[in-house]
């Protein structure tokens, strides 16, 4: 069975190698089966060697310098760290790129050795599965689902990125994430994104596929793509009006 593995960092700056925090929940078997966090110093970056948190940051997810003192830096939980993502045949993330590259940074700053991995963003999965979302950030596909979430505390994000990978059906499989990155990568703009999703979903209301059956909701969602010129979802409601 695959091992995927979610992740969310916190830091304390703009820099990728300032991590200060990281949630981690290990999906095998189509379940969460591990939840881990750390809090961590990041490199020396205040006067004298101490350690900073910018404002505007310590506001987001409310760490402060003072919950960091006596706290090993990242090389310290690395063991541990890269113990749980041994083995992992997906990373997944809510804003995949920011995550992905805080892990690369940081284990680049310290030099430390880190596999290759293949990723999946649960922004995207979640583009995909429920398009008539106002957004897809993750309070308000938390919000949708029923997922209790305390944002910004990096252990309950998560967690909340490995349930929302549950409920859309994600895996693991090259195909499925190389198809997911061609639909969101590969379109020219957010608005031919948001429509080839909005189609997607008509045709699952349509059908009944992972949802309850519903012709008004699929036809809802067909016509909105095809407002925003989606050539398949303008074909789609003339044969079915």
């Amino acid at each position: 069975m695959p091992k995927i593995v979610a992740l969310d960092f916190e830091t304390a700056n703009y820099p990728r190698n300032s991590a200060i925090a990281l949630g981690l929940s290990v999906i095998e078997a189509g379940a969460v089966t591990a939840r881990k966090a750390w809090l961590f110093r990041p490199p020396a970056n205040g006067n004298y060697g101490g350690i900073y948190i910018r404002p505007d940051f310590i506001a987001i997810h409310g760490i402060r310098p003072q919950d960091l003192r006596g706290k090993p830096d990242f090389r310290g939980v690395w063991p541990e760290i890269s113990a749980c993502l041994a083995g992992a045949d997906l990373l997944i993330a809510h804003n995949a790129g920011f995550d992905r590259s805080v892990l690369y940074g940081v284990t680049g700053h310290y030099g430390l050795d880190l596999p290759r991995f293949g990723w999946q963003c649960t922004v995207n999965l979640s583009r995909a599965t429920w398009p008539q979302l106002p957004n897809h950030k993750l309070p308000t596909v938390c919000a949708h689902l029923g997922i209790r979430l305390s944002h910004h505390d990096p252990a309950s994000d998560a967690e909340a990125c490995a349930q929302i990978f549950l409920a859309a059906g994600g895996s693991a499989a090259p195909d499925s994430v190389a198809q997911y990155d061609r639909t969101f990568d590969g379109t020219a703009s957010m608005a031919a994104t948001v429509a080839a999703a909005q189609y997607r979903m008509g045709l699952r209301y349509l059908q009944g596929e992972g949802v309850t059956q519903n012709r008004d909701k699929g036809l809802g969602c067909l016509r909105k793509a095809a407002e925003q010129g989606h050539a398949d979802a303008r074909q789609a409601l003339e044969n079915l009006l």
